[in-house]
């Protein structure tokens, strides 16, 4: 039974990055659950996981996760929300990164590249696709897939429905299967979610910071939290060996 436990823990304990891992789970709360490329089993999300391409992650109810990349892009998803990476690559030329979001609410930050870096930074869902640069929305997406998206920097490109819009800061969009529409403010609900970012975004230009300063900030977060994990099994096992 001990090794069993043991085991499991293991399975789920952060390892370092690979080729095609650019980013971690940096935070969480509730019953968040990971789906690694390639396999059909979810595991738990805990802190320090990495994220790769093709990766899928979902957050049960009352749950929340965020998600932080080496180049300093952020994703905060709340409650119900179930996302892909569908598209992972960074290189001092390019950057590619492209998402789909099948369902829920999250709060998007795609950093903005510095120098002559190349970026398509895309987000999609069952009625829009996005195409953001250096961009702050928060997106919700129903079950249905009916999208709604609240810019507060920034510029996005959507197109959906047949038809292709511009979305500029302040306003918002809204797309379902007959189409798209744009309006120039915010609504009751996104000035509720502008509230919430304003109060995350200090916060994630304090880890981009950091970033800045130490190119191995995600790593070093890793490997602590792996430790943390390792120092939580050894004392368990201890505390079992003396039973």
């Amino acid at each position: 039974m001990k090794k069993l436990l043991l085991a499991s823990a293991l399975l789920c304990a952060a390892l370092p990055l690979r080729a095609g891992e650019t980013g971690c789970v940096y935070d969480l709360k509730g019953s968040v659950e990971i789906m690694k490329a390639g396999q059909v089993t979810w595991r738990p999300a805990l802190k320090g996981r990495p994220v790769a391409e093709g990766d899928r992650i979902k957050t049960g109810a009352k749950a929340w996760c965020e998600i932080l990349f080496k180049d300093g892009s952020f994703i905060k998803m709340e409650e119900g929300s179930d996302a892909a990476a569908e598209a992972l690559k960074s290189s001092a030329e390019e950057r590619v990164f492209s998402f789909s979001f099948l369902k829920g609410k999250a709060l998007w930050m795609a950093a903005k590249l510095k120098g002559k870096i190349v970026s398509r930074f895309l987000v999609r869902t069952p009625t829009v696709v996005c195409a953001v640069r250096g961009t702050d929305f928060s997106m919700l997406v129903s079950t249905a897939g009916q999208t709604t998206i609240g810019l507060f920097d920034g510029i996005v490109a959507l197109s959906g429905a047949g038809q292709d819009k511009e979305l500029l800061a302040g306003g918002e969009a809204s797309a379902d299967a007959a189409g798209l529409s744009v309006q120039t403010q915010l609504s009751k609900l996104m000035k509720g979610e502008e509230k919430r970012y304003s109060k995350v975004k200090d916060r994630v230009e304090s880890l981009r910071k950091r970033l800045e300063e130490r190119d191995t900030f995600i790593d070093d977060y890793i490997n602590r939290q792996q430790k943390k994990l390792s120092d939580f099994d050894a004392r368990r096992e201890e505390k079992l060996k003396k039973r």
